[in-house]
């Protein structure tokens, strides 16, 4: 809304500057008997007329781009460090206000294909077929989470910097592209605290504890 206003008020001051030399130009011809005065003035009142309108007209464009802006899908990619382990994981989501159709993630470079015994054991392959494909719908709020590498010890095929791009429409046939540049590095400077008492006792204390922080956080709703 404020960006609104603020196009309004640059049109607006636009179209009053163009006024003011309108009326100094009748001022002058007036003055100087260069034309008589109400043949003057009502060339300036159809000249105003016409000034008003395309105002009018700059205005409605400006509203209807900037509320366009607002309601659009908006899918993003990043790369974030997973819950309690040092594993990365490469999110897209859509923060954007409306549902997104069609949308394709690529990266560059491209991810290996891996099959049969290569696939085993890791991330990579699932990664790899889900965006391999286009994603028909992807609704405002929706998040699809990968792993993508361990951010200490890594045994994913996968590259540390990589450029995702993502292409989709909105509901109204308007498409959109939208580039990411990411890197593992900004991960592997991520300090955090991660459970060492992964005995049975210490679980136990554990699931006892996350229940406690769980009641607290509804408690506070």
């Amino acid at each position: 809304m404020a960006r609104s206003k603020e196009t309004v008020a640059k049109v607006s001051a636009a179209a009053l500057v163009s006024l003011a030399a309108l009326l100094g130009g009748v001022a002058w011809l007036s003055a100087n008997d260069v034309a008589n005065a109400a043949t003057t003035w009502t060339a300036f009142g159809s000249l105003a007329t016409i000034t008003a309108a395309v105002v009018a007209i700059w205005t409605l464009v400006a509203l209807k781009r900037d509320s366009a802006d607002r309601t659009r899908p908006v899918i993003l990619a990043e790369l974030r460090a997973a819950v309690l382990t040092r594993d990365a994981e490469f999110i897209v989501r859509n923060v954007g206000q409306s549902v997104a159709r069609d949308v394709k993630v690529d990266f560059d470079p491209p991810l290996p294909v891996l099959e049969g015994d290569a696939a085993e054991g890791l991330a990579t392959p699932y990664l790899q077929r889900r965006y391999s494909q286009v994603i028909p719908t992807f609704p405002p709020g929706l998040a699809l989470y990968n792993s993508y590498q361990d951010a200490n010890d890594n045994d994913e095929p996968t590259p540390d910097d990589f450029t995702a791009t993502i292409t989709y429409y909105d509901m109204h046939g308007h498409k959109y592209t939208d580039s990411y540049d990411l890197t593992m590095d900004v991960l592997r400077g991520h300090t955090a605290g991660y459970p060492s008492n992964t005995d049975d006792k210490g679980m136990q204390r554990r699931e006892v504890k996350a229940l406690e922080a769980i009641a607290r956080g509804i408690g506070r709703h």
